[in-house]
């Protein structure tokens, strides 16, 4: 194993010098007689350690010339500036540093009670306040302004209804 590992070494070499970004491969039917790897000693030897060197050579030629295809766009974030946003409703939610919105949901009492949190909000938090449960038809006393953190709570199943409600009017 190790004599054909030291043999193959010298092939691997050739081969890959042999290859440069700016050299297109032609097709098999062509290779061997067109391409300086052709004349290369070690891929003369019909072992395994060739074959796989070829292929090998090949996939990267190929992965260098095909374009990156992506699945789907990347989404931007709201193209509105700080000051527009603060005319229209007196108050703004920023987005994470990774352009998530600053909605949380937390459990407790064991996971038998949720309280949602909505941190980030500058400006106007208690017109926020008032915006959010008549949006979302909230109790008075199932929805907070934590005097400490300036963060809006809500007692309830109301995570997926807040998000949407968020992204429905720009933030």
């Amino acid at each position: 194993m190790i004599a054909r590992l030291s043999q193959s070494l010298p092939c691997v070499r050739a081969a890959l010098l042999a290859v440069s970004p700016r050299q297109t491969l032609l097709p098999l039917h062509q290779t061997t007689s067109t391409l300086p790897l052709a004349s290369s000693p070690c891929l003369l030897r019909n072992t395994y350690a060739t074959a796989a060197t070829a292929a090998a050579v090949a996939r990267a030629a190929e992965k260098r010339s095909a374009p990156r295809s992506y699945t789907r766009a990347p989404t931007p974030p709201p193209t509105k500036t700080e000051p527009e946003q603060y005319k229209g409703s007196g108050y703004l939610v920023r987005r994470t540093a990774s352009f998530q919105l600053p909605v949380y949901r937390k459990l407790k009492s064991g996971k038998t009670r949720e309280v949602i949190i909505i941190k980030k909000v500058h400006g106007d938090r208690l017109r926020f306040l008032e915006d959010i449960k008549a949006s979302l038809a909230v109790a008075p006393d199932r929805i907070r302004l934590n005097p400490t953190t300036q963060q809006i709570e809500l007692q309830g199943d109301y995570y997926n209804k807040a998000k949407d409600w968020l992204v429905d009017n720009g933030f």
